[in-house]
Protein backbone atom coordinates (compact mmCIF):
# COMPACT_ATOMS: atom_id res chain seq x y z
CA UNK A 1 0.00 0.00 0.00
CA UNK A 2 2.61 2.95 1.10
CA UNK A 3 4.80 2.88 -1.82
CA UNK A 4 5.29 6.05 -3.20
CA UNK A 5 7.49 8.16 -1.31
CA UNK A 6 7.05 11.42 -2.84
CA UNK A 7 3.44 11.76 -1.25
CA UNK A 8 3.06 12.19 2.21
CA UNK A 9 2.07 9.54 4.16
CA UNK A 10 -1.77 10.35 5.22
CA UNK A 11 -2.26 10.90 1.53
CA UNK A 12 -1.13 7.82 0.63
CA UNK A 13 -3.39 6.38 3.11
CA UNK A 14 -6.27 8.62 1.73
CA UNK A 15 -5.72 7.05 -1.29
CA UNK A 16 -6.05 3.79 -0.33
CA UNK A 17 -9.09 4.38 1.63
CA UNK A 18 -10.25 6.13 -1.66
CA UNK A 19 -9.21 2.99 -3.35
CA UNK A 20 -11.63 0.98 -0.85
CA UNK A 21 -14.48 3.30 -1.43
CA UNK A 22 -13.76 3.15 -5.35
CA UNK A 23 -13.87 -0.51 -5.72
CA UNK A 24 -16.81 -0.68 -3.65
CA UNK A 25 -15.73 -2.36 -1.05
CA UNK A 26 -16.66 0.11 1.39
CA UNK A 27 -20.06 1.54 0.17
CA UNK A 28 -21.67 4.98 1.53
CA UNK A 29 -23.11 4.89 4.76
CA UNK A 30 -20.42 1.87 5.71
CA UNK A 31 -18.46 2.74 9.24
CA UNK A 32 -14.35 3.10 8.30
CA UNK A 33 -11.74 1.19 10.56
CA UNK A 34 -11.10 3.54 13.43
CA UNK A 35 -8.23 5.94 13.76
CA UNK A 36 -6.64 2.84 16.46
CA UNK A 37 -7.30 0.19 13.84
CA UNK A 38 -5.86 1.87 11.05
CA UNK A 39 -2.94 2.78 13.05
CA UNK A 40 -2.32 -0.73 14.11
CA UNK A 41 -2.79 -1.78 10.92
CA UNK A 42 -0.62 0.59 9.00
CA UNK A 43 1.93 1.19 11.83
CA UNK A 44 1.56 4.87 12.24
CA UNK A 45 1.26 7.01 14.73
CA UNK A 46 -2.74 7.73 15.58
CA UNK A 47 -2.26 11.40 14.60
CA UNK A 48 -1.94 10.34 10.98
CA UNK A 49 -4.48 8.12 10.70
CA UNK A 50 -6.71 11.11 12.81
CA UNK A 51 -4.86 14.10 10.11
CA UNK A 52 -6.35 11.13 6.89
CA UNK A 53 -9.56 11.07 8.25
CA UNK A 54 -9.61 14.44 8.49
CA UNK A 55 -8.61 15.66 4.87
CA UNK A 56 -11.17 12.72 3.94
CA UNK A 57 -13.91 14.96 5.66
CA UNK A 58 -12.62 18.06 4.48
CA UNK A 59 -13.03 16.77 1.12
CA UNK A 60 -16.45 15.31 1.96
CA UNK A 61 -15.90 11.92 1.50
CA UNK A 62 -16.25 10.65 4.88
CA UNK A 63 -18.74 12.30 7.26
CA UNK A 64 -17.72 12.16 11.28
CA UNK A 65 -20.63 11.02 13.92
CA UNK A 66 -19.15 12.10 17.29
CA UNK A 67 -18.26 9.21 19.51
CA UNK A 68 -19.07 6.83 16.76
CA UNK A 69 -16.59 7.11 14.06
CA UNK A 70 -16.08 7.77 10.37
CA UNK A 71 -18.36 6.79 7.84
CA UNK A 72 -18.56 7.09 3.45
CA UNK A 73 -20.46 9.78 2.75
CA UNK A 74 -23.52 9.31 0.29
CA UNK A 75 -21.72 11.17 -2.71
CA UNK A 76 -18.30 9.74 -1.76
CA UNK A 77 -17.74 8.01 -4.96
CA UNK A 78 -18.59 10.61 -7.18
CA UNK A 79 -16.59 13.13 -5.45
CA UNK A 80 -13.27 10.65 -5.66
CA UNK A 81 -13.87 9.89 -9.62
CA UNK A 82 -14.45 13.87 -10.02
CA UNK A 83 -11.00 14.77 -7.85
CA UNK A 84 -9.05 11.82 -9.43
CA UNK A 85 -10.44 12.95 -12.94
CA UNK A 86 -8.55 16.16 -12.65
CA UNK A 87 -5.84 15.46 -10.85
CA UNK A 88 -5.01 12.64 -14.00
CA UNK A 89 -6.12 15.52 -16.71
CA UNK A 90 -3.89 18.20 -14.46
CA UNK A 91 -1.04 16.22 -13.85
CA UNK A 92 -0.66 12.91 -15.83
CA UNK A 93 -2.10 13.31 -19.10
CA UNK A 94 0.38 16.27 -20.01
CA UNK A 95 3.10 13.72 -19.07
CA UNK A 96 2.16 11.01 -21.08
CA UNK A 97 0.83 12.96 -24.25
CA UNK A 98 4.20 14.73 -23.93
CA UNK A 99 5.66 10.89 -24.33
CA UNK A 100 3.46 9.85 -26.81
CA UNK A 101 4.84 12.61 -28.94
CA UNK A 102 8.42 11.88 -27.96
CA UNK A 103 8.19 7.97 -29.24
CA UNK A 104 5.52 8.86 -31.78
CA UNK A 105 3.01 6.68 -30.68
CA UNK A 106 -0.68 7.34 -32.60
CA UNK A 107 -3.47 8.04 -30.98
CA UNK A 108 -4.93 4.56 -32.28
CA UNK A 109 -1.86 2.48 -30.60
CA UNK A 110 -2.97 3.98 -27.61
CA UNK A 111 -6.43 2.50 -28.26
CA UNK A 112 -4.89 -1.07 -29.47
CA UNK A 113 -2.86 -1.15 -26.12
CA UNK A 114 -6.03 -0.29 -23.72
CA UNK A 115 -7.89 -2.71 -25.17
CA UNK A 116 -5.21 -5.66 -25.08
CA UNK A 117 -4.54 -4.32 -21.62
CA UNK A 118 -8.59 -5.18 -20.91
CA UNK A 119 -9.12 -8.24 -22.87
CA UNK A 120 -5.90 -9.50 -20.73
CA UNK A 121 -7.46 -8.52 -17.11
CA UNK A 122 -10.89 -10.46 -18.53
CA UNK A 123 -8.72 -13.43 -18.36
Amino acid sequence: MITNDNKPLFLQIKAWIEDHILRDEWQSGSQLPSVRELSAEFGVNPNTIARTYERLTLDGTVRSARGVGFFVAEEAKSAIIKQRKEEFYNEQMPAFIQQMQLLGITPNEIQEQYNKFLSNEDK
